[in-house]
């Protein structure tokens, strides 16, 4: 890593750095357990992007579910997409870097409104095409992101797997009565929705059970992800956070020494390691901390953000 490692200093803090960039996690990080941006985080983003900073939502969720927190900060950036299979430029990217709201500013963007793409790097046909026939013949409920919709098959008896995951990411899914009108296509991602692991109880259809079969059987060829407790991902195998927020930083002119990164799972540990500074928070994973340069005293939910913000960020 570029930062000098921090992850064991608390006393003094991080010596402070002109940083140009925060790239944020939501889920976790950003987003309190209460699924909410804490008012102090809210504040100190906007004294970020003030300043000349560049604010960028990182997420496995799609576009068009990271950009309503932009609403909400009331600012605009760059969004990385389907844990960095897509990246965009802000929406209103004709207003440069953010773009503060208040009742004398131009419009907001609709929160469907998407930017130019950055960088997008799409599921192979081939593997796509035998998830689709492995999740009919094997009943399992699959997520088929293409062109910025979400696909399912329409199945009642896995509908509960569908409504879960629009619980948890605001999603809307469009059925349609067969997945294989998708053959040949590629699309962003695929996820199967599934029952978390139990320990002690394995079963063959839950999360992690399922993780072991297909990372042994693509492991080298595609990225097989796990993030939330029943989700198991598929990307191209270049997808990463790390990738997508270069790829974001050198669009902007930004200097890798010069980025921030705020996380706290699994999928986040590229983005931590390229960043200039990866900042984990307290309640991130064991192995995520131990990618970080620097760990949190806070958690998700005491508005770790703004803390770090406030250690790291040389005011100039």
């Amino acid at each position: 890593m570029i930062c000098q490692n921090l992850a064991s200093m608390t006393v003094p803090p991080p010596r402070p750095r002109p940083f140009r960039l925060a790239a944020l996690d939501l889920d976790g990080t950003l987003l309190n357990d209460a699924g909410a941006i804490s008012p102090a985080d809210a504040t100190a983003l906007r004294l970020f992007a003030q300043s000349g900073g560049l604010i960028v939502l990182a997420s496995g969720r799609m576009t068009a579910n990271i950009r309503p927190f932009f609403d909400e900060l009331g600012l605009d950036g760059p969004t990385i997409a389907y844990n960095g299979a897509l990246s965009r430029e802000p929406a209103g990217a004709n207003r440069g870097w953010f773009a503060p709201q208040s009742a004398g500013d131009l419009p907001r963007e609709p929160q469907s409104a998407n930017g130019k793409i950055i960088l997008e790097a799409s599921l192979p046909a081939r593997y796509a095409d035998e998830l689709i026939e492995y999740t009919r013949q094997e009943r399992f409920h699959l997520n088929y992101y293409l062109d910025e919709v979400l696909y399912a098959r329409d199945d009642p008896e896995l509908r509960r797997f569908a409504d879960l995951y629009s619980r948890q990411t605001g999603a809307a899914f469009h059925f349609v009565a067969d997945l294989g009108r998708f053959r040949g296509r590629e699309p962003t991602k695929l996820i199967i929705v599934t029952d978390p692991t139990v320990p002690g109880q394995p079963d063959p259809r839950h999360r992690d059970e399922l993780y072991e079969v297909w990372q042994a059987r693509w492991g080298s060829e595609v990225t097989v992800m796990r993030t939330n407790p029943e989700y198991l991902e598929f990307y191209h195998r270049a997808t990463s956070k790390g990738a997508a927020l270069a790829a974001v930083a050198a669009r902007y002119g930004v200097a890798r020494s010069l980025t921030l990164a705020f996380g706290d799972g699994h999928n986040d540990v590229a983005m931590l390691e390229w960043a200039g500074c990866g900042v984990a928070v307290a309640n991130a994973h064991p192995d995520v901390k131990a990618s970080a340069d620097w760990v949190s005293p806070l958690s998700n939910s005491e508005s770790a953000v703004a803390d770090a913000l406030e250690r790291l960020v040389a005011r100039g």
